[in-house]
């Protein structure tokens, strides 16, 4: 990313966006064998908490056969459990399993993918509010309607999500649901850059490539309105160049 005059500094403090939220539970105490390197006692303990039923440990658990921690990568298996957490109303396992509806990854409609999204997003959980404001801004498993992309895209800025934030900038680079505005899509695009996120990055780099430099400090300068009025906190570290 070019370095511009009065760069927005780099956010820290937004919302955690975690697998477990609750202290003391098996996911809280697999979490802390993770960040140890203790990758086998992590699965161990999890796998067990699955066997006695625990839905956040059903949920690691499918989270492990996902992402290829430990075990080999198995996205049915992964499904299968996500769909068994997701019943029992665990957020991440609500959101994920929609996801990998959506995007064909297993069985299922847009419409089961949308209520999977809506049932996480009730939880508070950002990343399926973003996914909601996508399938409204696409037409999927709903009507399209770009005021209500605009409204959960908000909701999880507001929440301090990254996604949430770019998807804010793609509206008003596209006018959809929102006046056209490229500088306004700019700084939301740097924002969400700055809160370490690639496309918004990318998105950044695409919009500003022939911006001259009284039109990057435009940008900068309204990024940095509204980070204030999203009320984010922030340190005196220039993006990086």
């Amino acid at each position: 990313m070019r370095s511009i005059r009065n760069p927005l500094v780099r956010l820290f403090a937004a919302p955690a966006m975690a697998l477990f939220l609750l202290a003391n539970t098996i996911g809280d105490r697999a979490e802390a064998l993770m960040e140890e390197g203790k990758e086998a006692e992590a699965f161990e303990l999890v796998r067990q908490g699955a066997a006695d039923g625990d839905a956040e440990a059903i949920n690691y658990l499918a989270w492990f056969y996902d992402n290829g921690r430990y075990v080999e990568t198995d996205r049915a298996r992964a499904a299968e459990l996500y769909r068994q957490a997701a019943a029992e109303g665990v957020a991440y396992a609500q959101w994920r399993l929609g996801v990998m509806i959506d995007t064909g990854e297993t069985n299922g409609t847009p419409e089961e993918a949308f209520a999977l999204f809506e049932k996480s997003a009730a939880q508070d959980f950002t990343n399926a509010m973003t996914s909601l404001a996508v399938m409204h801004a696409t037409g999927r498993g709903t009507k399209r309607d770009p005021i209500a992309a605009r409204y959960y895209y908000s909701m999880a800025a507001a929440a301090g999500n990254p996604h949430g934030i770019r998807g804010l900038g793609i509206l008003y680079l596209h006018g959809e649901g929102v006046d056209r505005d490229p500088i306004e899509a700019a700084a939301y695009f740097l924002i969400s850059a700055s809160l370490g996120n690639e496309q918004g990055k990318e998105s950044f780099d695409v919009v500003t490539r022939d911006y001259d430099e009284a039109t990057l400090e435009q940008v900068a300068e309204r990024a940095n309105e509204l980070v204030e009025e999203l009320g984010y906190k922030f340190e005196q570290e220039p993006v990086a160049e």
